[in-house]
């Protein structure tokens, strides 16, 4: 490979954390508008009451600010790069250069395990963001590999060694 083409940082992949994450909101919002169809129909069986119908905005609009809020949180993985940019309106791009990756980590909990997601947590050397965390994605384990990947390419490409001092030790400390 020539150094030209190895320089080009290309994309890995791209994507959102699953609307899965909300299960537990858009269940309690499905419960809260069934309560609310119930209170309808019982409150006033022979003249409904249109107004309880309004309550409707309420598990509506709470349900769709958890769907925007997690469609709008983006994940990228570079050759060189892992970035997050959250925001619908403002954004706010979070980064972190692959060779300052210490440690890799997937996390899986049950209900991600039953559609193939899981949480991918990155240890860095970075002192802004020493854990990056990306949830819910698809083919973590994949994921997680790729990531370690090129880690190691990027590791090697600028002569990066990870060194691992124990700030217990103390320095200049004689050792009795």
């Amino acid at each position: 490979m020539n150094p030209a083409q190895e320089a080009q940082e290309t994309l890995v992949w791209r994507g959102t954390p699953s609307q899965w994450t909300n299960f537990g909101t858009y269940f309690f919002c499905l419960l809260l508008a069934a309560l609310i169809g119930v209170a309808y129909f019982l409150y006033s069986p022979a003249a409904p009451e249109p107004l309880i119908l309004t309550a409707l905005v309420v598990p509506i609009i709470w349900a769709l600010g958890r769907w925007i809020g997690t469609r709008c949180l983006r994940y990228e993985i570079t050759t060189e790069r892992a970035k997050l940019t959250t925001g619908l309106l403002s954004r706010h791009t979070q980064e972190i250069e692959l060779y300052r990756i210490r440690d890799y980590s997937v996390v899986e909990p049950f209900w991600l395990r039953l559609v193939g997601c899981g949480d991918i947590v990155l240890a860095s050397a970075d002192r802004t963001s020493p854990n990056f965390v990306l949830r819910a994605v698809p083919r973590a384990r994949w994921l997680k590999d790729e990531i370690r990947t090129h880690t190691e390419r990027m590791r090697q490409r600028r002569g990066v060694r990870d060194l691992d001092v124990d700030p217990r030790a103390g320095l200049g400390s004689t050792g009795t």
